[in-house]
């Protein structure tokens, strides 16, 4: 009986040091996302005919939810990260395209009702030269919509955007140099959040839960 007591009591006692810490560790999100390439536009071979229309790109974006807004519009909000983890990842055609950690250049920016559109884009500015050494100018992902009904507020999402709620969605990757570049442009089909952030989040709101109805 003692051992099963003692068992009883560490596991509460865990269970409490999880709930204590979730709300902190949640507002760390990264979102995997897939897309596919709609036109590549590489007259000068950058990319040596490795990806082409139709290649499933894969990856993520990683910020904090708790991040401050920097704009002081009241309809454009914007993030921004200068640090590592923050920033974004692409692989396609066995090419990675990333943030370059160490000179972190990624916002998330967020319009709402911005006349009348609604916006939602990731960019990352500094990123590092693919593996041939092609630099690599942006990495970006834009979501539109015209009507203004997919946002609420210009408050970070503390999970992924639901793409059908966008009329326009576009990720981009260009790069070489300004004289002779070359584009990707494709499509986001898949974005969720990746497993350990949703686990996090659902300690969060299940704490948020028990403590409201202690409340009541």
């Amino acid at each position: 009986m003692k051992v099963k007591k003692i068992l009883t009591i560490m596991v509460v006692c865990f269970s409490g040091l999880i709930f204590r810490l979730a709300p902190a560790q949640a507002a760390l999100i990264t979102i995997e996302i897939e897309a596919v390439v709609d036109s590549v536009d590489d007259p000068f071979g950058y990319l040596e005919g490795k990806i082409i229309v139709g290649d499933i790109i894969t990856g993520s974006y990683t910020y904090d939810s708790l991040t401050p807004d920097s704009n002081p519009w009241p309809t454009l909000g914007r993030y921004e990260y200068h640090a590592p983890p923050y920033g974004i990842f692409l692989s396609v055609g066995g090419f990675e395209f990333e943030t370059n950690p160490g000179n972190v250049d990624f916002f998330i920016s967020i319009e709402n009702d911005h006349p009348p559109d609604d916006n939602y884009l990731v960019r990352s500015h500094n990123n590092l030269p693919l593996s041939n050494g092609t630099l690599i100018g942006g990495i970006s992902w834009l979501l539109n919509d015209p009507t203004g009904n997919a946002l609420s507020s210009t408050d970070l999402l503390t999970t992924a955007p639901v793409l059908d709620d966008w009329g326009f969605n576009r990720l981009t990757v260009n790069g070489g140099t300004p004289a002779i570049p070359f584009g990707i442009l494709s499509h986001v089909t898949s974005a969720i959040p990746e497993p350990g952030t949703i686990m996090l989040l659902g300690l969060g709101g299940l704490m948020l839960r028990r403590r409201t109805l202690k409340k009541r």
